[in-house]
């Protein structure tokens, strides 16, 4: 874990995780998006389930006042559940964003849009929720 933290943004922590788990990546990505946009980060308040069907363990990302922290499991009461394959969700975190969505105009933006359209990404929740964390952890 960063040793470092912008003052105002919450401490990113990463709970239990077992070998060969994403919650160390999904760790890291999250850390640099809270240390880079810390008033956004501060804002959430949120539980998040990624999961990827069987390829790996679901990733349970909680949001507070004071914290976030990144673990395996399944969420309790996910105010978000994403679903999809790993190369799928992580197209999502790299696509172009405009308003806190994938930016239609370009490529990658495009195709982001394409698999949540087409169900190969699926979003369970608040969608608006979703647009909010894609600003935090976009990469």
């Amino acid at each position: 874990m960063s040793a470092y933290r912008v003052q105002g943004s919450p401490r990113v922590r990463l709970g239990e995780f077992s070998e060969g788990s994403l919650a160390p990546v999904i760790f890291a990505i999250v850390e640099r998006g809270v240390l880079h946009r810390p008033a956004l980060a501060a804002e959430l308040r949120a539980e998040v389930e990624l999961a990827t069907g069987n390829e790996f363990p679901p990733v349970r990302i909680v949001f507070s006042e004071s914290q976030v922290v990144v673990e395996d499991g399944p969420a309790v009461g996910p105010d978000l559940r994403v679903d999809g394959s790993l190369q799928d969700l992580i197209s999502l975190m790299v696509a172009p964003l405009v308003g806190g969505l994938p930016s239609p105009v370009r490529a990658r933006g495009r195709a982001a849009l394409g698999m949540v359209v087409f169900r190969r990404v699926r979003l369970e929740g608040k969608i608006g929720l979703m647009r909010r964390i894609l600003a935090v952890i976009r990469l």
